[in-house]
């Protein structure tokens, strides 16, 4: 019967099924919780701690001495893996976007090629920055940008006394260049892509997914707006932010008239969709060296914490 339940190469034996008694936990809480029980109830829990604690033991050993590295393959999908992967991809595919209507403004206004490069920079841990206070703000390009500065957060911030609703976490800073050539890539083309993308992906997230009730795409869109009007009446006045409030809140229209369209995408409910939008996406150079800092960064937390358990003779 046993032999019966295994999935692929991955037995069900006895030798790999640990039983955990859940009374042990109970009975741990109740003990924080000052609850008091008589000596036959201590009798029955102190059984199943012991139980739970050869069980764990035993698990230790056999983790010790049969298990070999499982590697997952690249091809798995799932809905959490890929409600995860696209969450991580917000803040890139907005900065972006935000970016090309830079360039684009550049086009406009200036006679010469021109454009702003984005260096993503990797960081040890993240970090908070508050999103009401304001910092250094430096001008590139004509265009100012606003300094992130990290917050020390506890259960408040311990920096400023904006409410922590206000604070956002930062998985890699941006740095600016502003350089005399023209991007590399067809910024309307990048732009219609990344709007519809957003789209897909927000809908996928709220309505397929159900790992949200909020439109994060819409959400930090309506951030930057408010972000870059905030620089726009900062020393007197500057134009070149000023037309790009105007021009991010052409691409909120936007993005609202793709959300509305997704209602008839019956793609969206295919998971191999999602992938394939997610890879498309993934491909494009800036958005693929700001998710390369995510990830170098979450690789540096993991090497930082991890721990590896002495093997037994």
């Amino acid at each position: 019967m046993l032999t019966s339940l295994s999935i692929g190469n991955v037995p069900f034996s006895k030798k790999n099924v640990f039983c955990f008694d859940s009374e042990s936990f109970r009975y741990l809480v109740a003990r924080q919780n000052n609850i008091r029980f008589d000596s036959n109830e201590k009798q029955e829990y102190e059984m199943s701690w012991k139980t739970s604690v050869s069980e764990s033991k035993r698990l230790i050993d056999y983790m010790h001495k049969d298990v070999t590295v499982y590697r997952i393959d690249n091809s798995l999908q799932s809905m959490k893996h890929a409600q995860f992967t696209i969450l991580g991809m917000v803040r890139p595919i907005l900065e972006t976007m935000r970016n090309v209507r830079r360039d684009l403004l550049l086009k406009m206004f200036y006679p010469s090629e021109a454009s702003i490069e984005l260096h993503p920079k990797v960081l040890d841990h993240p970090i908070t920055v508050c999103l009401l206070c304001k910092g250094d703000v430096k001008k590139i390009g004509n265009f100012l940008f606003a300094i992130d500065i990290p917050h020390n957060m506890k259960k408040k911030c311990r920096t400023c006394s904006c409410s922590l609703n206000r604070h956002i976490t930062l998985e890699y800073l941006l740095e600016y260049t502003f350089v005399r050539s023209a991007p590399t890539h067809n910024e309307r083309e990048i732009l219609a892509q990344l709007l519809r993308a957003s789209a897909e992906f927000s809908y996928f997230l709220i309505h397929i997914a159900r790992a949200s009730e909020d439109d994060l795409f819409l959400s930090g869109l309506l951030q930057m707006i408010k972000h870059e009007a905030n620089l726009a009446n900062n020393q007197n006045m500057n134009d070149m932010n000023s037309e790009l409030v105007a021009a991010l809140n052409e691409l909120q229209v936007g993005y609202v008239n793709r959300m509305n369209e997704m209602k008839s995408n019956k793609e969206l409910n295919n998971l191999s969709f999602i992938y394939k939008r997610i890879n498309d996406i993934s491909e494009y150079p800036i958005i693929r060296e700001q998710l390369a800092a995510i990830k170098a960064g979450r690789m540096r937390i993991m090497m930082e914490n991890e721990y590896e358990v002495p093997k037994r003779n």
